[in-house]
């Protein structure tokens, strides 16, 4: 498993976490627990389509600009950002993630 795929999965999960968080915060029954849940996992999976997608065309394009021109420390560089970027990604995913479901939950219970 790849470091990629692995921020994947924890972008899925950390919106249901979070999005639980604030059920707990809340102070729901069952119901509020629920919808806090599929919340977060439709939160949760769109980030990650994103991250996935995007994935996918920068590395690409990262791979063909940097394997003619730039040296091993450069790349090195390049992918570094690129991976914060991802983790700042799954930040923001899990900061929504509680907006939303404390939004939602406010507005129905």
């Amino acid at each position: 498993m790849a470091l990629w795929q692995l921020l994947i999965l924890i972008c899925i999960a950390l919106p249901v976490g979070t999005s639980l968080a604030s059920a707990q915060h809340a102070k729901v029954g069952p119901g509020g627990y629920a919808s806090a849940i599929a919340v977060g996992l439709a939160v949760g999976a769109c980030c990650a389509l994103a991250m996935y997608a995007t994935h996918k065309i920068v590395v690409s394009k990262l791979q063909r600009h940097l394997s003619s021109e730039a040296s091993l420390a450069k790349q090195e560089w390049y992918f570094r950002g690129f991976y914060l970027a991802k983790i700042l990604w799954v930040g923001f995913a899990g900061f929504l993630g509680f907006w939303l479901s404390s939004a939602l939950l406010r507005m129905v219970f």
